[in-house]
């Protein structure tokens, strides 16, 4: 065994004080669990108001599990593609020039938000962030960029957000 096998532990600890919090953290049946697993090829394991996490990208995974229960800590939701893009976001890709946990501060608590009738939308990059914000500061605000990024989302979300609250009339 090699002094590096013989430092590290083979598996990582987290304990979450409100086990209420911590039922919305695993989701329905360990459903949100199970996605990270899945994920990020570790094994996690629920005893009490702690969890377990093992295998070679444990940090990470604990990483994302303290994210994932500020989030719940702040009331917002879990959603599977919440995780998925806390997770996908936390890790940066090869040739993206973005550094590990770069924007896992974007799930953190104090976001964006745009609430509509039926959901709260909030923006999941900081260049999303910048054109919400722009479109709330600004009477035209132009958007550019690749197709799928959220631009019309974000922007009728702004709309009705802005006619909700009675500072627009008519949305064209």
């Amino acid at each position: 065994m090699s002094p590096a096998q013989a430092e590290t532990p083979p598996e990582l600890t987290l304990e979450f004080p409100d086990n209420r919090l911590l039922i919305a953290l695993c989701g329905e049946f360990d459903r949100n669990l199970a996605q990270i697993e899945h994920l990020m090829d570790v094994q996690i394991i629920r005893r009490g108001n702690a969890v377990e996490v093992l295998g070679g990208a444990r940090e990470e995974a604990a990483k994302v599990l303290e994210v994932l229960y500020e989030r719940a800590e702040a009331g917002r939701g879990l959603s599977p593609g919440d995780i998925d893009a806390i997770v996908r976001l936390g890790n940066s890709g090869e040739g993206t020039g973005a550094r590990d946990g770069d924007q896992m501060e974007m799930f953190q608590g104090g976001a964006l938000e745009i609430k509509t009738r039926k959901k709260t939308i909030e923006p999941r990059t900081l260049a999303q962030q910048a054109y919400v914000r722009a479109l709330f500061d600004n009477e035209l605000a132009f958007g550019i960029g690749p197709a799928g990024t959220g631009k019309t989302y974000l922007a009728v979300a702004v709309a009705v957000n802005q006619m909700m609250g009675g500072h627009v009339d008519k949305i064209i």
